[in-house]
């Protein structure tokens, strides 16, 4: 259960950025953060459910799509990592600022409902 711990505690610090940085209205980068805390959390459910983790971001939505049921994780939450996905990419990527405060709230969403199911 150590990489259990260490999945735990990247995504409580990433997510702490997120909030940082969001409050400073940087919120491409906060985009960025908040996915990255949501990939650690997911990376966390699925060692401690005992499922394989994947070595790619694609490859974890699959992971979590197949496995959904056993993670008792829901389509909507599986869709809105995909979504947070290409904000990421957008965010990292763009030179034209493109995220919003609704994309934000969609990742503090996300990251709550998947606190909850740990």
């Amino acid at each position: 259960m150590e990489d259990y711990s260490l999945h735990l505690d990247r995504a409580e610090k990433a997510f702490e950025a997120f909030k940082i940085l969001k409050e400073s209205g940087l919120f491409e980068d906060a985009v960025s953060r908040g996915y990255y805390a949501i990939i650690h959390l997911c990376f966390a459910i699925l060692v401690k459910n005992g499922v394989e983790t994947p070595k790619t971001h694609s490859g974890l939505i699959a992971k979590l799509w197949s496995n959904r049921e056993k993670l008792k994780i829901d389509e909507e939450i599986v869709k809105n990592i995909s979504r947070l996905q290409s904000l990421r990419e957008s965010g990292d990527y763009s030179i034209i600022p493109s995220i919003d405060e609704s994309d934000l709230s969609l990742v503090e969403k996300t990251f709550n409902r998947l606190r909850k199911i740990l």
